[in-house]
């Protein structure tokens, strides 16, 4: 179950209202103080002061950072905007949606959505299109055009609890490889296995809801099955690659083969990652079904030693005397030291092999609908551009993580200041950033992002489940998850369905 996130902190609100005031006040100044010249100024119509705007956000802690933004553009333009917290449904007034990055297929393969204008990505735009790191302008397309404006990125670290990994580790180090913080997913289960085996009792939090849990399978898998690949001269061209049909290879299919699109879970990178589960479960290191699922509060108690969390989790750590406490950690999330080919065989590999996953974030819309799209794009321009999207990565509670390549900066530390960490591990959190974006891996992998996102999700969340609880061998629940998708698919017409494979992967 996901957790509730705390109160946003007033100070953003606060500079909001203050900005729009000091707005209010400087229009009653030039009005009011400077005779004919300035009543000729006034009586100029504001850009869209006539348009009306309705937009739904459904996602409470993002509605109330958002909100205070979209009035101070409200007030600069003339627009009216009536701002609602519902999820928005095809039958609506919305005009403006905010939905979660996996959610475009839904509305772009329906045709409810308007692609982007071409001004927007236009080198000369305020929004600074080509300053998107690419996973993120791939994520804001269906097919081959741009369908929305990505407002929120996403983001994953590995906290542990530094005081219990400092108690007896040298029974666990081994040569050539470093322990804290664990370097690749194997290391993160020694860890985890040491301490079950030494406390007699469960080191991790227990298996996460299903959407977080087939993140978290999807994030291991990525780096079991996929060889990381370099920097290439298409990339820097600003591209992003894209999966390629030809009959016998998918450069980039995961979760689906983009040729035919049927679901490839019983692949060799799939099987280790289910593997990687059961031998955990095998060893004790999963409370038992039924503990409450909130890993803050398992490593703040000290029932988990070491966890992943999300920003928005990360949020939530406990603090003394505003700092969380040194007793807890961050890592990046780590990579593999084996990777499977596609051509069967396994290499060991070092460096560890890391490839990004990107299936989370947010994203802004504009309904079909709405008969003022000019506004609605100006609007989530604002949103998404340089200055305001620092300013929702730098909330913590929103879960909001980087998308714009200046995110990234090493002079933007401030961004993630408001964690609540001393200056080292802050900088620890934005280095853990920049790893989990991993700018340099051109062949990163992607989450469920077709119609059928939610349906699929919870069939091999269920099954990967199972595994971790011990319920069934590995390969008999990637059978069984994999059976489940078929069953799923035969519900779309094949060439639909084949279809929305390929412009899930970018494909016409």
């Amino acid at each position: 179950m996901q957790q509730p996130v705390p109160p946003i902190s007033s100070y953003l609100t606060k500079v909001y209202t203050f900005a729009t005031i000091v707005f209010g006040v400087g229009l009653v100044l030039l009005t009011g103080c400077s005779g004919p010249t300035t009543t000729r100024s006034a009586e100029q119509p504001k850009q869209f002061a006539s348009v009306s705007l309705t937009v739904r956000c459904p996602d409470a802690a993002f509605a109330e950072a958002i909100e205070p933004m979209v009035r101070v553009w409200a007030a600069r333009t003339g627009a009216t905007v009536a701002f609602k917290r519902e999820p928005m449904t095809t039958t609506d007034d919305t005009d403006v949606g905010v939905i979660p990055v996996g959610g475009l297929g839904e509305w772009a393969d329906a045709g409810l959505i308007v692609p982007l204008p071409h001004r927007l990505q236009a080198s000369d735009n305020p929004f600074q299109w080509s300053t998107l790191l690419l996973p993120y302008q791939r994520l804001a397309s269906w097919g081959e055009q741009t369908q929305a404006v990505p407002l929120a990125g996403d983001g994953f670290v590995i906290v542990y609890r530094a005081d219990r990994l400092n108690e007896k580790t040298a029974e666990l180090n081994k040569p050539g490889r470093a322990l804290v913080p664990p370097a690749t997913w194997e290391d993160f289960a020694e860890v985890a296995a040491f301490f079950a085996a030494r406390d007699g009792k469960p080191s991790l939090p227990p298996l996460p809801d299903p959407d977080r849990l087939f993140d978290l399978f999807s994030r291991i898998a990525s780096c079991f099955g996929r060889k990381a690949q370099g920097s290439n001269p298409t990339a820097q061209k600003g591209t992003v690659p894209k999966g390629t049909v030809d009959g016998t290879v998918d450069v980039l299919a995961f979760h689906h083969l983009v040729s035919n699109g049927k679901p490839r879970l019983n692949t060799a990178g799939f099987l280790e990652t289910a593997n990687w589960f059961a031998d955990l479960h095998a060893k004790k290191c999963f409370p038992p079904t039924g503990t409450p699922d909130d890993p803050v509060a398992a490593l703040a108690e000290g029932r988990a030693v070491i966890a992943v969390l999300s920003l928005d989790q990360l949020a939530r750590l406990p603090r003394e005397n505003g700092v969380v406490p040194p007793r807890f950690a961050l890592a990046p999330l780590p990579g593999s030291r084996k990777v499977h080919r596609q051509d069967g065989t396994v290499a060991e590999v070092s460096p560890p092999n890391y490839v990004p996953h990107f299936a989370g974030g947010r994203l802004g819309v504009v309904r079909t609908r709405c008969q003022h799209q000019d506004a609605a794009f100006d609007l989530l321009a604002e949103l998404g551009g340089p200055a305001r999207s620092a300013e929702l990565i730098s909330t913590p509670g929103l879960g909001a993580g980087p998308f714009r390549v200046a995110h990234l900066d090493r002079d933007r530390l401030l961004i993630w200041l408001g964690y609540s960490f001393d200056e080292e591990r802050s900088k620890a959190l934005q280095d853990a950033m920049r790893q989990y974006i991993g700018q340099t891996v051109q062949n990163p992998t992607f989450g469920l992002r077709g119609p059928d996102r939610g349906a699929l999700t919870v069939a091999a969340a269920d099954a990967i489940r199972e595994i971790g609880n011990g319920k069934v061998k590995p390969a008999d629940g990637l059978k069984q998850a994999e059976e489940a998708w078929l069953a799923l698919d035969k519900k779309t017409p094949d060439d639909i369905l084949k279809r929305q494979r390929q412009r899930a992967a970018g494909l016409p």
